[in-house]
């Protein structure tokens, strides 16, 4: 990374609208870093039995709130999706919706990725449901990723959405979809191109590229899906994240997994970038001199977009070019397990303070 000197910027709370919690001692391991940073969490629903119904995403946010402790900042709200199956019902859907418990909808393709397996194998036999998701204004959330064998696997973004996702758009062109995690060029303009549909992006794809994980030994702490891509598709979405444009906001698509499941035989996708997330950001914004735009990517475009505000209170982040603290780069559950923080080498740059205290409007 280049050099960029001392600058310093103040944002107003984050939100993640996109994060995986896991359950049981993984939840509350990681939990505590997503509700002591963030304000709104969206919650991926994969868990090993899916979330489907409102009653388990109402047991499931309970779960997540007592996990979270007495620590947790005072506006950490945890936003619940429903995982998009044949069992879905949608009248348990629509009611869920109109109490508030359930704030979207998740489409997995079977078998793209962690705990899919429940997933669709064509997202378009969903219509029906999604004509009614249309009619009630509840947000779509893609995992935008063809599982075609015959696709290569950095083709695959672009595949589902041309085959899959474009249709669906065209039929219903008032339902509202996030492409998640968009990785590559592709996902760029398919967001840009389309009035209906957002896009978050991940801190890693927007410092990380596939050679990092493969040109100087392989590092499968970086292994994701969809999996990291080239540097001229990182370089679109550096542009895209940093353009302040109200399409494109911060999911960071963080993904715990112990390192016995990263490092084994056939490794599991996830990285687990929630602690971290600001200070790779924020280094990624500095470097692109784009630091002015950072709190539009983090705090107001997926805010305004999902139908709230931003908040009130900040976060300022400094860059400090002699900054030398020691952090600890694993996670220890209270089982034993160890799981890699990602962005250790950004976080020794930058400092971060919560000024909770402080309102944007004082």
């Amino acid at each position: 990374m280049s050099d960029v000197g001392f600058q310093e910027v103040t944002i107003a709370t984050p939100d993640d609208w996109h994060v995986h919690l896991r359950d049981d001692t993984m939840l509350r391991a990681v939990v505590p870093f997503t509700a002591n940073l963030f304000r709104y969490a969206l919650v991926m629903p994969n868990l090993s039995q899916p979330i489907t119904t409102t009653a388990s995403a109402a047991a499931y946010r309970e779960r997540i709130i007592e996990a979270a402790g007495q620590d947790a900042s005072a506006e950490f709200t945890p936003l619940m999706a429903l995982y998009l199956n044949d069992s879905v019902s949608i009248a348990d859907l629509s009611a869920g919706f109109s109490d508030g418990v359930v704030h979207a909808v998740k489409y997995y393709p079977a078998g793209a990725t962690t705990n899919s397996e429940a997933g669709g194998s064509s997202l378009i036999s969903y219509g029906p449901i999604l004509s009614q998701i249309a009619d009630l204004g509840i947000p779509l959330l893609v995992h935008a990723e063809s599982t075609d064998p015959s696709v290569d696997i950095f083709d695959r973004e672009r595949v589902f959405l041309e085959n899959e996702l474009a249709p669906v758009c065209e039929q219903l062109p008032t339902l509202k979809v996030t492409v998640e995690h968009v990785s590559t060029t592709d996902g760029v303009v398919f967001v840009r191109e389309h009035s209906n549909v957002t896009g978050t992006i991940t801190p890693h794809h927007l410092s990380c590229e596939r050679s990092d994980i493969l040109a100087n030994g392989l590092r499968p702490d970086l292994y994701c899906k969809p999996v990291l891509n080239s540097k001229e598709n990182r370089q679109t979405l550096i542009e895209a994240a940093t353009s302040g444009e109200p399409s494109f906001f911060l999911g960071t698509d963080s993904a715990p997994h112990p390192l016995s499941s990263k490092r084994s035989a056939v490794g599991k996708a996830g990285i687990f970038s929630a602690p971290l997330a600001l200070p790779v950001l924020a280094e990624v914004f500095a470097e692109r001199g784009a630091l002015d735009r950072l709190e539009a990517f983090t705090s107001t475009n997926g805010a305004r977009y999902h139908g709230f505000e931003p908040s009130v209170y900040r976060v300022r982040l400094r860059r400090l070019d002699d900054r030398s603290e020691v952090f600890d780069e694993m996670l220890r559950t209270n089982d034993g397990y160890e799981v890699q923080m990602f962005g250790v080498e950004a976080a020794r740059k930058w400092s971060l303070e919560l000024l909770q205290g402080s309102r944007l409007d004082a």
